[in-house]
């Protein structure tokens, strides 16, 4: 029931944030603030690295135009908007920055797609089809030199740090879409 709440309120704070024009504005140049890590990170058997986040419904109406603003194939639409149509997927944005300041390179696996995403200090909006599982695997592709590639996203709560993630770690987002 708690987890419950905490979740509602993630959801409706990021949303908040978002709609209120918090976020990031072109001519800023410093980050965004990064909270620490909530204790919703769990390290698995196999090394991987579990997380939770609620991110940014995008309504089955506004999807065609997200996705093309996102810049999906044509190919990669239809089958979006397929896997929509039979509810397999919730689509959703992810905004994502460099939350350590070192740079680098991820890659963001949901469902059907892959994103490369080249980090920067000002988030980017990342449109993600969502499984029914709420799974999206967060895997470091530059070298991260000795401290790491630190990830945050925008959740409804607001920009958080994810865990750091060295060269080979993967880390799974358990992803709440509302």
């Amino acid at each position: 029931m708690i987890a419950a709440i905490a979740a509602l309120m993630v959801v409706a704070g990021g949303a908040s944030w978002m709609a209120n024009g918090n976020g990031a504005r072109n001519d800023q140049n410093t980050p965004p603030p990064v909270a620490a890590p909530r204790n919703t990170q769990n390290e698995t058997p196999n090394g991987r690295l579990t997380v939770a986040g609620q991110f940014a419904y995008i309504s089955p109406e506004n999807a065609p135009a997200a996705l093309r603003r996102a810049g999906y194939s044509e190919s990669e639409q239809a089958s979006i908007l397929a896997g929509i149509k039979r509810r397999d997927y919730r689509l959703a944005v992810m905004p994502v920055f460099d939350a350590g300041g070192t740079g680098g390179t991820i890659a963001i696996a949901s469902g059907p797609v892959r994103r490369i995403v080249h980090l920067t200090p000002k988030p980017k909006p990342i449109v993600l089809p969502i499984t029914i599982a709420g799974e999206v695997t967060v895997a470091a592709m530059s070298p991260t030199g000795p401290t790491g590639l630190t990830t945050g996203a925008v959740t409804v709560l607001g920009p958080e740090a994810l865990p750091t993630l060295q060269q080979g770690d993967n880390l799974l987002l358990t992803v709440i879409v509302q």
